[in-house]
């Protein structure tokens, strides 16, 4: 009991430092990994000494950087690395082999041996996804060639890390650590693959079928923890497991929604990954060796800003765009942290070297937002903006167009993309559809898109288009509503059921409304109208005349249908539909056909 509480106090410690510290962080602009290193600073043995380390805590941090591995597999869709081979395969390797050498040949200088070196040179590469990602969503520079080549290096650098951590793990096991197993862990690899192509993808859509969202994420999260647990078993990390594991479902219907639902888990488990660390870094060297540890900063954060200058310089890009992409990429990298952990635990380095590294890294995550406000500052004042501003390019990471709803009516709207050549991200939360519809080859992902995080995994920070094709009026406005508030470049086409729907999607502040039966009302009655001795010409433009001035008059009746009571609204509808009657007439070539018409229901209409 007693250790059950000392548990719950720690994780209360932990949270209480998260919440207070992070949000300053970030609104001083140095960011949610820095902020979490602060708290862990904080409560650790050089602040308020609350931190004494517990096995509990340890456990939930480590399941944070698996569940990192996991959605960095998740991302792995072979389609996409495709796409971005120049970036990821190109910039990314030579980066990593460019720098990894160099700081390499610089740790030589401890003493190591050759192999460690070039580990420790190859970890000290590794750049921070989180903090580079933030800093390019901040300034918006995601989809230029700078966003795009930083990105692929991240990507690159994300998949390496694996073998990086294997290799440090197996060539220096720590105490205590399983024996690796050669054909065991090959079978147990094998096994997955094949569970993922055959077996994975039928039971998360059972799942999906007969349970609720809460099953779903506990399906999500027993996946992840059982591939962990067969992964240790036979020798090999657990964050492996879980990598394998995001592969496995990188091209899933499920991708989306998974990475959305364990997205909460990550954030707060990474969290506390990033406090311990915080609390394990010792200040004490950076109180005994000041002068020391400036210098290593400054010779870490010089060699990697001037190699990746010089590749961007290889790689065409501007001047600006050097200073930016160098920036970007200039700091330690969260992997590093757990490589360095792992050889510590292994004997391959001592502790003080590992405290320096560690202390090396943070301070450099740390720098990393004021160097790139710096470079803000020198580029608008020195550079010419018109000669190296970027060029905005489609997004790289998903579809230029998210469709929320994929029955009758997305499906058209995805079908005229598709024969054009543009491809659409769809999301629909009907199982048995999705399983259905992928028979002819559409590319759905499960999941409910009137939530935040999964049209935010869909990749709607980066989207230009979201057309809302649901049939259920309320899911439609709150999904529109969504978007307005935390998509606001987005542009919204809204599948409206009738006119009042049609009004509070304008109130919203949708785009584009299409109501679901106007369109092809409006072309059967052209239709009629020829039947009834007009022309195909003329019956096309009383249909246009028609459309016009209906929605010059529903834009005009939203504007009052808040204000008005119901019978004066009733009224002023009447009153629009005989005007609208009138203009017609005035044009027709047979009047008994519009007073026959006149004769009609008097609904405005659908």
């Amino acid at each position: 009991m007693k250790a059950e509480a000392s548990v719950l106090v720690y994780i209360l410690i932990y949270l209480a430092a998260m919440v207070l510290v992070v949000p300053l962080a970030r609104r001083f602009g140095l960011g949610a990994v820095l902020g979490y290193l602060l708290a862990g600073v904080l409560i650790g043995p050089y602040g308020l000494q609350l931190a004494d380390g517990s096995p509990g805590v340890a456990l939930l941090a480590e399941l944070g950087v698996v569940l990192m591995l996991f959605t960095i597999g998740l991302e792995l869709d072979l389609k996409k690395l495709w796409s971005m081979r120049a970036q990821v395969l190109g910039l990314g390797l030579l980066q990593m082999l460019v720098t990894g050498c160099v700081l390499g040949l610089a740790v030589l200088s401890w003493g190591l041996p050759p192999l460690p070196a070039l580990l420790i040179g190859l970890t000290l590469a590794l750049s921070s996804t989180a903090v580079a990602v933030q800093l390019m969503n901040d300034r918006r520079i995601m989809a230029t060639p700078v966003g795009k080549s930083a990105f692929g290096i991240l990507l690159f650098q994300d998949m390496a890390a694996i073998p990086l951590l294997i290799a440090t793990s197996v060539l220096f096991p720590s105490s205590g650590a399983p024996t690796f197993k050669a054909w065991p862990a090959l079978a147990a690899v094998v096994g997955l693959i094949l569970a993922g192509r055959y077996l994975i993808g039928h039971g998360l859509r059972w799942i999906a079928a007969n349970g609720s969202r809460e099953l779903f994420v506990a399906a999500a999260l027993l996946l992840v923890i059982l591939v962990m647990e067969l992964m240790i078993s036979v020798g090999v990390s657990a964050g492996l497991g879980a990598f394998i594991a995001g592969v496995m479902l990188a091209s899933s219907e499920y991708r989306h929604e998974l990475e959305a639902d364990l997205e909460p888990f990550k954030g707060l488990f990474l969290g506390l990954f990033f406090i311990t660390i915080g609390a394990g870094i010792n200040l004490g060297l950076l109180a005994q060796l000041p002068l020391t540890i400036l210098a290593l900063l400054l010779a870490f954060m010089a060699v990697k800003f001037l190699t990746l200058y010089l590749q961007a310089w290889l790689a065409g890009m501007s001047v600006r765009e050097r200073l930016s992409f160098a920036t970007l990429l200039g700091q330690g990298g969260e992997f590093g942290f757990v490589v360095i952990g792992a050889a510590l635990a292994g004997s391959m380095l001592s502790a003080e070297h590992a405290g320096l590294l560690s202390l090396v890294i943070a301070l450099s995550m740390a720098a990393s937002p004021l160097l790139m406000k710096l470079n803000d500052l020198v580029a608008a004042r020195y550079l010419s903006q018109a000669e190296t501003a970027p060029e905005r390019s489609d997004p790289m990471e998903h579809s230029p167009v998210i469709i929320a709803g994929f029955g009758r009516y997305g499906q058209i709207v995805a079908r005229l993309l598709l024969s054009n050549g543009m491809s659409a991200t769809v999301l629909d939360h009907g199982a048995q559809h999705i399983a259905n519809m992928q028979q002819f080859g559409f590319k759905i992902h499960y999941g409910d898109a009137a939530r935040l995080d999964l049209l935010e995994a869909a990749g709607a920070h980066h989207a230009q288009v979201l057309v809302v094709a649901v049939d259920d009026r309320e899911t439609a406005l709150q999904i529109v509503s969504i978007a307005k508030k935390h998509f606001p470049h987005l542009r919204l086409v809204a599948r409206a059921v009738d006119v009042p729907h049609a009004y509070e999607l304008m109130r919203l502040g949708a785009d584009v409304i299409e109501r679901e039966l106007f369109e092809s009302s409006l072309l059967a009655g052209r239709r009629v109208l020829e039947f009834l001795g007009f022309d195909a010409h003329e019956a096309r433009e009383l249909a246009d005349r028609f459309r016009a001035t209906n929605k010059a008059q529903l834009q005009a009746s939203a504007k009052l249908s808040t204000t008005l009571e119901r019978k004066e609204f009733i009224g002023l509808l009447r009153r629009n539909r005989e005007e609208l009657e009138r203009q017609l007439s005035q044009e027709a070539r047979m009047p008994r056909i519009v007073n026959s018409w006149r004769q009609t229901t008097d609904r405005p209409d659908s």
